[in-house]
């Protein structure tokens, strides 16, 4: 089958959740199909991003852009206006990367268009060609639990400004697609109560089984982890929570007790919680690390204390492949259907959080026994062979 990729960025190097997806979902097309790849430049690595995508024999076509980073301009703020767009999706729009996509449509014989992620959905056209929206997380509901969570009122303005405008965008766009995927039966429903005609399948996120697996587990004592893109804010809420909150309540246990907060892009704010963090006890923030396995490795207890998000969390998948104790908020473990207190704990309140991690530090087997039943879960239904055969199935059903 011949498939059209458009994504707004390169999936490699994988630095984040998002880009770990597509990375895999395209290595496991490039073995059956013919795929042609367009994205839009966003950072200076991406050229050996895609360099490695044209050795899985991908044909890539890349957009530069000046800045490489998209930023807010005064275009991208009338674009937004006039075309009733988030500014956050509207700094994505480039008139040479549309350019570039009608030309493709021209030269290539394609039977399906896949956009990855709704930012791409802007390029949407009318054809006839089957077309399939990929979605990552719904963004009107990040920005509603955004409005929601924060308590300074004028950031609560702006962030329902936003998921307003999302929301009203998401309703207009949907119904252009054939159809759209989502990772999560949530996600599922807000798409369907969205746009109640558009057929929409879930395929799951998932984790590279080979690459994540560990022969032993190697524990440094009272060492605790979260991992992520620390500039996504959701990340960042997360760990300041955690430093804030529930990290006091660990430390009247465990004093010594050790916060590694491995992630791209640490923003001054969090240097700063973790300046005043580090009075009792170390919080080591890594900034970007070329692999993220041994940090792992090194943890007692993962920890995903994330009280705004969407879709689900890869970092959970990769964290309990590597036979990991998880404790997570409910949002945290959102769409992965894990079971509490068997695979994974759950704990809302900080309290309760500080107490489930202090429970697994003075217990081994425990958190052994975690691990244990979480990476059996992932195996069964998290590989990705699996999850891109089910996307396969999508296409086929589209274009046949």
């Amino acid at each position: 089958m011949r498939i059209l990729f458009f994504s707004i960025t390169v999936p490699f190097p994988a630095t984040d959740g998002g880009r770990i997806r597509v990375l895999n979902l395209l290595e496991q097309l490039a073995r059956t199909e013919q795929i042609t790849f367009l994205a839009l430049q966003t950072t200076p690595e991406d050229q050996s991003g895609i360099d490695y995508l044209t050795g899985l024999g991908i044909d890539c076509h890349l957009v530069e852009r000046s800045p490489s980073l998209p930023s807010v301009t005064m275009d991208t703020v009338i674009r937004a206006i006039t075309k009733r767009q988030p500014v956050t999706v509207s700094r994505y729009y480039s008139s040479k990367l549309e350019k570039l996509f009608h030309q493709l449509l021209d030269q290539k014989k394609i039977d399906l268009i896949h956009y990855e992620m709704f930012h791409a959905a802007q390029y949407s056209l009318p054809t006839k060609i089957p077309t399939l929206l990929s979605t990552q997380n719904i963004d009107s509901y990040i920005w509603k639990r955004l409005a929601k969570e924060t308590k300074n009122p004028v950031k609560k303005l702006i962030y329902w400004t936003q998921a307003k405008a999302f929301s009203r965008c998401e309703r207009e766009s949907y119904g252009e697609f054939s159809a759209a995927t989502c990772v999560s039966a949530n996600d599922q429903e807000l798409l369907n109560r969205a746009c109640p005609q558009l057929p929409v399948h879930v395929i799951a996120n998932g984790v590279d089984l080979d690459l994540y697996q560990v022969s032993e587990v190697i524990e440094e004592p009272e060492t605790l982890i979260f991992t992520g893109s620390m500039d996504w804010y959701p990340n960042e809420d997360a760990v300041t929570f955690f430093l804030k909150s529930i990290l006091p309540h660990v430390r009247q246990s465990y004093p010594n007790v050790r916060m590694l907060v491995v992630g791209q892009h640490p923003t001054d704010k969090l240097r700063q919680m973790v300046e005043l963090a580090n009075t009792d006890s170390e919080v080591i923030i890594t900034g970007r690390v070329d692999d993220v396995k041994p940090y792992i490795n090194r943890a007692s207890v993962y920890v995903v204390p994330l009280r705004i998000g969407g879709g689900t969390r890869l970092k959970i998948l990769e964290a309990l492949a590597l036979r990991k104790a998880v404790v997570s908020t409910t949002i945290g473990a959102e769409g992965l259907n894990l079971v509490d207190q068997q695979e994974i704990i759950l704990a809302d309140q900080p309290d309760q959080f500080a107490r489930a991690v202090i429970e697994l530090l003075d217990d081994a087997q425990r958190r052994r026994s975690l691990g244990e039943k979480g990476r059996e879960r992932v195996e069964k239904n998290y590989g990705w062979p699996a999850i891109v055969e089910n996307l396969r199935q999508v296409y086929h059903n589209l274009v046949n």
